[in-house]
């Protein structure tokens, strides 16, 4: 995929579902070094759609695996109602668009960034104390890129 897909997708699906493009952009970044191809099995996973008892090993561990520019999980895609191929959440454009379905929950829920970045990474904003979360490196580097990426839009 060349770079001018990936943007097209990431400017597309932030506008779809109002988000910053630098803080979709700071994602892809942290998540998968904007690599579309990448996957990570994830065997800790355990939030599978379906049923587990006549769900093939296929289905149950594709859902296991975070896909593509924004390493969206496959049970997270088939929550928010994917039902294709959980390869093809590598394709830029579907992608970003669950991924941006996913943020976009959190941010409705939560009403703030730093939360809805916490939840993107580790499903809710889960903190050690008042202002530190379990994931304050995942939340500062996603927060120190979309800095970048603002920064970098305004010269």
């Amino acid at each position: 995929m060349d770079k001018n897909g990936i943007e097209q997708a990431i400017e597309v699906c932030a506008a779809q579902y109002e988000l910053p493009p630098a803080l979709v952009r700071a994602i892809c970044q942290i998540e998968s070094a904007f690599d579309p191809w990448a996957f990570r099995y994830e065997p800790q996973y355990k939030y599978l759609l379906g049923d587990k008892l006549t769900m093939s090993l296929t289905e149950k561990f594709g859902q296991m695996c975070s896909w593509g520019l924004m390493q969206v999980m496959g049970g997270v895609a088939r929550e928010h109602g994917y039902t294709g191929p959980l390869p093809k959440l590598c394709e830029p454009h579907i992608g970003v668009n669950y991924g941006c379905k996913h943020l976009k929950r959190f941010y409705t829920k939560h009403a703030n960034w730093p939360d809805a970045i916490a939840s993107y990474n580790a499903g809710s904003p889960r903190k050690l104390e008042p202002d530190t979360y379990v994931n304050q490196h995942y939340v500062d580097s996603v927060q120190r890129a979309w800095n970048a990426y603002d920064a970098a839009k305004a010269l």
